[in-house]
């Protein structure tokens, strides 16, 4: 199944309920296909997001202030804006004209551009979840 990515749609390549659509909704309507595209198409994905879980449980638990929730926040959506980049940057290395090192090297490139905003993510939420473990156990 080939994806075509259009930047405008004009009203002749648009489907009957698409040409009633504004194009804000458009929008979110491709969003929603591209996220579900994602989640489908790969486990990580899914993985990141049970992660993301554990630590919302987790810091729900420990009551994180509005600041370390801002930084979890966006965390979260680091990595997944980061995944998602990679898995358009596989697709497109796919359907690449020809097979080359150069598209090899992308695909690598997008894999650690993953791997080094999960790394941060990581460290950002062990940094909130263990800084407010040690305010709590820290006072005894």
């Amino acid at each position: 199944m080939v994806t075509e990515l259009h930047s405008e749609s004009t009203p002749e390549t648009l489907s009957g309920a698409n040409r009633r659509r504004s194009p804000w909704r458009r929008r979110l309507v491709e969003a929603e296909r591209g996220l579900t595209q994602g989640f489908r198409g790969d486990s990580a994905l899914v993985v990141h997001l049970f992660v993301a879980c554990l630590v919302v449980a987790a810091g729900l638990v420990l009551g994180l202030s509005l600041a370390a929730w801002a930084m979890l926040v966006g965390s979260f959506t680091l990595v997944l804006a980061a995944e998602l980049f990679n898995k358009l940057a596989r697709i497109v290395c796919r359907h690449a004209a020809r097979e080359s090192e150069a598209v090899r090297q992308a695909a690598s490139i997008g894999t650690a551009a993953v791997f080094v905003t999960v790394v941060g993510g990581m460290s950002v939420a062990a940094l909130l979840l263990g800084g407010r473990l040690v305010e709590i156990f820290g006072r005894q």
